[in-house]
């Protein structure tokens, strides 16, 4: 954790007191077992219930410590000036996710969709958290930035007021949003573009789209800004890419879209089965590819989510307030964001294609619990791990339980 405490060192306001507890709260999460309350917690060496909660009171910039570690690190770029206008290599990725929770005197507490849900209508007791991320596009995976929760107000007004208020630090990493379709909406679209950003979604399969006319001016009136409507049926005006989606017909086009008075470029995929999906970026200088890849990469959130919700106790805190609840929630993605680049580090280092690998972050964590138990029980012990005969022992139970691909 030296890198952590160097990163730590490089943020205003963050002294020696809070950094020591930020450090053991981060090296616990990426090793306990059991559920991640304050009490199981304590017993890993994260401090007392007592000061867990006297911390989770105190602001910390998650958004700045991540930003420096991915940075610090070589995982994503970053460009004090902003991010000029290209091929993006990186994307700022958003969404939401549903966290259960019992009790009536939490903040923010109430009816939320959740998505995972088998039952016919998919609200749910519970909270709402909503996490700005950035996802390498080169490698395909994504790591989060900073985690908000819904009190008082929607996950889209949520994500507008974060996104504005720290537009120029997301834009060092990327100018690209990408969002799913809930974040279609005129209002979150403008704030955004104001800001500089730009978006990717998804929009309705019946979206009404109109052509932009593109005949001479005949000298007489206001020029012809439209040239009718987009039928679906007859998409003989778009450019068709060919081969670039296997089993699917790509088609794109700038068009105008009057729900948002803006023009926008959409990429159209057609399945064999006639089903489409419309895509499109107010960035009119990204081709079809580019857009594709992008919303593509966005499903990379949802295996944060996934990760931290099994393996560093992301909605397991037992606080009642929201700031206490963002703390911890920021912490577990943050310990993910660390055991990720772990994880990454040693597929560099074994020559392995990131791009096409899947990474495992219930292996990784059970190392590191096998090597906090066994070093414990050295330590009580009096002994150390110079003789070779010991190293070699231990080297060998820390693998306990681990699974072979």
């Amino acid at each position: 954790m030296t890198y952590v405490d160097r990163i730590l060192s490089f943020m205003p306001k963050v002294f020696k007191p809070q950094k020591k507890a930020i450090i053991a709260l981060l090296e616990t999460l990426m090793c306990f077992s059991g559920r991640a309350t304050m009490r199981n917690l304590s017993r890993y060496g994260a401090g007392s219930e007592k000061r867990l909660k006297r911390w989770a009171f105190e602001d910390f910039d998650f958004l700045m410590f991540n930003t420096l570690l991915l940075s610090e690190q070589r995982v994503t770029s970053r460009s004090p000036q902003g991010v000029k206008k290209c091929s993006p290599r990186q994307a700022i990725v958003i969404d939401a996710t549903f966290l259960r929770k019992s009790g009536s005197k939490t903040e923010g507490l109430g009816c939320f969709h959740n998505g995972s849900s088998r039952a016919m209508v998919k609200l749910e007791r519970g909270l709402e958290m909503s996490l700005i991320g950035v996802v390498n596009l080169e490698e395909r995976s994504a790591y989060a930035l900073s985690m908000h929760q819904s009190v008082d107000k929607s996950s889209l007004e949520v994500m507008k007021d974060e996104l504005c208020a720290r537009n120029e630090d997301l834009q060092q990493l990327s100018r690209h949003v990408v969002a799913d379709g809930y974040y279609a909406r005129k209002g979150f679209v403008s704030s955004l573009i104001e800001e500089g950003f730009d978006l990717v979604t998804l929009l309705r399969h019946d979206a009404s789209l109109r052509y932009l006319y593109e005949g001479d001016y005949q000298g007489r009136g206001r020029p012809k800004r439209y040239d009718g409507h987009v039928d679906y049926s007859d998409l003989s005006l778009f450019e068709h890419h060919e081969g670039l989606r296997e089993g699917f017909e790509v088609y794109s086009k700038i068009v105008n879209y009057g729900a948002w008075g803006r023009d926008i470029r959409v990429v159209i995929k057609i399945d064999h089965k006639g089903r489409r999906r419309i895509i499109c970026s107010t960035d009119l200088t990204l081709n079809a590819a580019e857009i594709l890849d992008l919303y593509e990469a966005r499903f990379q959130i949802e295996f944060l989510f996934r990760d931290a919700k099994q393996h560093t106790g992301l909605g397991h805190s037992q606080v009642l307030d929201a700031q206490g609840q963002e703390h911890f929630a920021n912490s577990s993605l943050t310990a993910l964001n660390l055991l990720r680049i772990e994880d990454r580090a040693w597929a560099l280092s074994q020559g392995l294609n990131l791009r096409e690998r899947v990474g495992s972050i219930g292996p990784l964590k059970l190392l590191k619990y096998n090597r906090l138990v066994l070093n414990r029980f050295i330590a009580s012990l009096g002994g150390e791990l110079k003789p070779e005969k010991i190293k070699q022992a231990c080297e060998k139970a820390y693998q306990t339980g681990l699974l072979v691909a």
